[in-house]
């Protein structure tokens, strides 16, 4: 089948993000994230992109990037196949190491921009790693100290320079408030079709039809009871039982927190 041919930005800023084949890691020492920052690093100069927040997690990796049409797919594809030559050869393997190809995600506006920043920045403690100012390996350390590869004048003059407001904006809140990025996140994300199954097979429902009238028929209260089981399965989000069950995302949420 072939590929769908990936879209521009207007702003030409993406949210990009790529993982391990079969969400195996692709990052297994400190070495290995060293590396990848310093070939990131070279291509950033290369390709001149502006690099405005980074998390390399262990089976994947979020960037914010801007970048002219030309130089995205070839300044990616020349970051993962410069990465991938170091991995294979130092952990005695060959073959591609990343699942398909990169994600690309346009951001055409300014609350956007500022949301995937904070939702790249929260990654570790959305994943329960640990707390965002915790976490040595993504571009939160660099925004509230010596920035190395980031280029923070772009995101910064959204909260006037103030280093504290940014702290504020970024740590702050329930991390359930920026869910919405969940459905581009990769980390053990189910397939909706692996969703709908696992719910079909706990709550004994036959078909897709029955599943989602037997959702639609609860009133608030026993469709709360239900989310709050289904909330409990690994990889699942609330966006995605929107989706599955057919009831307004909005109300799913609620019942999620």
């Amino acid at each position: 089948m072939p590929r769908n041919a990936r879209t521009y930005s207007f702003s030409k800023i993406y949210h990009i993000i790529f993982r391990g084949i079969n969400k195996q890691n692709i990052f297994y020492d400190e070495q290995d994230r060293k590396v990848f920052l310093k070939k990131l690093m070279d291509i950033k100069k290369e390709f001149n992109f502006q690099i405005y927040a980074y998390c390399l997690m262990i089976n994947h990796v979020h960037l914010v990037i801007k970048v002219e049409d030309e130089f995205l797919s070839s300044g990616m594809k020349s970051l993962l196949i410069r990465y991938s030559c170091y991995f294979n050869k130092k952990y005695d393997r060959i073959g591609t190491f990343v699942q398909d190809r990169f994600k690309s995600k346009n951001i055409e506006n300014q609350k956007y921009f500022l949301d995937v920043c904070r939702y790249v920045h929260r990654n570790p403690e959305n994943a329960k790693v640990c707390k965002t100012n915790d976490y040595e390996w993504s571009s939160y350390k660099e925004y509230i100290g010596n920035s190395k590869i980031i280029d923070k004048e772009e995101l910064m003059k959204y909260f006037n320079n103030d280093l504290n407001e940014f702290v504020k904006f970024t740590t702050s809140g329930n991390i359930n408030d920026i869910d919405d990025f969940s459905d581009y996140e990769i980390y053990g994300k189910l397939k909706d079709e692996q969703a709908l199954e696992i719910i079909m097979e706990k709550f004994a429902l036959k078909d897709v039809v029955s599943t989602i009238e037997f959702f639609q028929s609860k009133n608030n209260i026993e469709l709360k009871e239900y989310i709050d089981q289904i909330k409990n399965i690994k990889g699942i989000t609330f966006t995605q039982i929107s989706r599955i069950i057919h009831i307004d995302k909005g109300r799913i949420k609620k019942m999620w927190n």
